[in-house]
């Protein structure tokens, strides 16, 4: 049996961490500094641990309070969760779905107009995208659904591969005309680089046998840029101008190898495709309309 006194002052505490102060969770609160900081104590005294460092000028989490805080943001999801769900008409998708997104031409060009035709059929829902390109937290940042481009890190949380793009080395003929020739990964190092937010570029080399079996060589190797921006179109903007040599994926510059305005660097080494996946906690599914959402998308993409 829970013992509801060791509740009290965990939305106190949840509301301090967030706003980063007493005065301002007191302001949220509608309740006195003073009174906010006493719960937070007694919340202390009662679990019989420090949560908060407390100065005149700032708030900083214990190690274990950040341990309390991260799990209580968990359990908190969890309880929204389960009032969304009592509360929703299991015949309308209605609500608010929160996601985050990779942005650029994926996300403005290909990723939105889905969502509108979403809404077109749902019209009751409501979206809310950011495209920041920070890894957010999706339980901590409330977000229903991430969509996440090149490799996942291992978590609880379920990802669906979405769609994959090949990923081209690419440069200006004029700026390959006027620099050392490239026949090989490492060549690359005395070039100038085009970087966005990836800086390690694992190579793989195809070579067909005379017995047609296949026989794969790999090399990888971490470059410094000229010029660093995770903008995709801006870094294709830069290879354009003849600043040097960048990685970018098909829908970037489809157009613009077909036209010879770019070219490829390597015939025989290539990077591997990037791949778009869809990420979500376990039991966000549950929900109607993000269920509805996921299936949408996976069906979209597969088309």
């Amino acid at each position: 049996m829970i013992d509801k006194k060791n509740l009290q002052g965990i939305p106190e505490f949840l509301r301090v961490v967030d706003d980063g102060s007493f005065s301002a969770a007191a302001n949220m609160l509608n309740s006195s500094r003073s009174r906010v900081s006493q719960l937070i104590t007694q919340l202390e005294k009662n679990l019989g641990v420090q949560l908060l460092h407390r100065s005149t000028r700032s708030i900083m989490l214990t190690d274990i309070g950040e341990q309390f805080y991260r799990q209580c943001t968990q359990g908190l999801s969890y309880i929204e969760q389960a009032i969304d769900q009592a509360q929703e008409d299991q015949q309308t998708l209605a609500g608010e779905i929160r996601i985050n997104a990779v942005g650029g031409i994926f996300g403005e060009q290909i990723l939105t107009p889905l969502l509108f035709l979403f809404m077109d059929q749902h019209p009751d829902v409501i979206i809310t995208l950011d495209f920041s390109s920070v890894h957010v937290d999706l339980i901590a940042q409330h977000y229903d659904i991430v969509v996440r481009m090149g490799p996942l890190p291992d978590s609880n949380l379920i990802a669906r591969p979405l769609t994959r793009f090949k990923t081209h080395v690419c440069a200006s003929p004029e700026y390959l005309h006027k620099h050392k020739k490239i026949s090989h990964p490492k060549d690359l190092l005395k070039h100038n680089i085009i970087l966005g937010s990836v800086h390690k570029w694992p190579f793989t080399k195809l070579n067909l046998l005379g017995n047609n079996d296949k026989e794969r060589d790999h090399y990888e190797l971490t470059l410094k840029g000229k010029f660093h921006c995770t903008n995709g179109h801006v870094s294709r903007l830069a290879v354009l101008n003849h600043q040097g040599i960048a990685r970018l994926t098909d829908y970037h510059i489809k157009d613009d190898l077909a036209q010879g305005r770019l070219v490829t660097v390597f015939d025989d080494w290539q990077l591997n495709d990037s791949i778009v996946s869809l990420v979500y906690p376990q039991a966000r599914y549950k929900i109607l309309r993000v269920q509805a959402l996921i299936d949408f998308l996976l069906h979209s993409f597969e088309r």
